[in-house]
């Protein structure tokens, strides 16, 4: 069983050496680490000649998109397994050791994620990225994702640095590399039509959100991008779902945007959240789900590193 650990750079040297750092400080040393960087500048180049001269690193075209540069690293690894991880998260030591012990579990998933701890501009939130009673969490099928990311009463999510790929469970899946900065749930969902995907419970990673990156930044034309992906598959995914994802993450942050409140549009636009908020609170799935979260967050206590 063989893994290759990629770590995408983008003109984040400071950022990327702790990520290195972390990754070469993995209580299992059973993997291949390479640096993958596609900087519009020489920075991350200049800090790894310093400071990492035997660990492998590959420059790439600056004009590549990102999900074209973790497209080509698909499509050039040749281990069983690997992971695309991101130039500003930190692994925990036991991040590798940890996913083995999964894959070894369930060996027929098609990827293996892990829980995370959440800094939030140089801050650890009280959270963990997703919360569970269980060592593992077996997600079986598309629905089942897009309802962890999209409804309502969800209980947080894998944040997508965890992620370690089967190479030949994959295949030929990619990311649309137009598909906007929710690609990567889409690819998820493409996934989940071949075979599981395991999340591991304990927090292996530490996610960072801060003014650089796009996990914090709201795009409504990425939003509507996605929402046609889930029309497009409406065989898969309920009515109600769509309906959750368009009021949570379209209509709301509309009428969020749309200061004058005596406008046409945003009257419109409210009839719509009002006629779904009556529609969402007459079915018994909604309650279902606040009570298995309420379950959830009762019964479990994080620790804080």
């Amino acid at each position: 069983m063989s893994l290759t650990i990629y770590i995408l750079c983008y003109n984040r040297p400071d950022s990327a050496k702790l990520s290195i750092l972390s990754v070469l400080a993995q209580s299992c040393q059973n993997f291949k680490l390479i640096v993958s960087d596609h900087s519009s500048n020489d920075s991350v180049r200049d800090m790894v000649r310093e400071a990492f001269q035997n660990i492998s690193y590959v420059r790439r075209s600056h004009k590549l998109k990102h999900l074209e540069h973790f497209n080509l690293c698909m499509d050039e690894v040749e281990t069983d397994y690997y992971c695309l991880f991101h130039d500003d998260d930190t692994m925990h030591k036991d991040f590798v050791k940890n996913i083995f012990e999964c894959i070894w579990k369930f060996p027929v998933a098609m990827a293996y994620a892990s829980n995370a701890y959440i800094e939030t501009n140089g801050n650890i939130e009280r959270r963990t990225a997703f919360l569970s009673r269980n060592k593992y969490e077996l997600i079986e099928s598309p629905q089942v994702l897009a309802a962890k990311y999209f409804s309502r009463h969800q209980s947080g999510i894998a944040p997508n640095p965890s992620y370690v790929y089967s190479r030949h469970m994959v295949g030929g899946i990619r990311f649309i590399v137009d598909g906007g900065k929710y690609a990567d749930v889409a690819l998820l969902l493409d996934m989940l039509q071949v075979a599981p995907i395991i999340w591991i419970n304990k927090p292996l990673m530490t996610y960072r959100i801060h003014g650089n990156n796009v996990g914090g930044i709201e795009s409504i034309p990425d939003r509507l991008r996605f929402l046609g992906y889930l029309k497009k598959h409406k065989e898969i995914f309920s009515g109600a779902l769509i309906q959750d994802y368009r009021r949570s993450f379209i209509y709301k942050n509309v009428v969020d945007r749309l200061d004058n409140s005596r406008s046409r549009r945003k009257r419109v636009i409210q009839s719509f959240l009002n006629y779904y908020y009556l529609y969402h609170y007459t079915r018994f799935g909604t309650y279902k789900a606040l009570l298995l979260r309420a379950i959830v967050k009762w019964g479990i206590k994080i620790d804080l590193r």
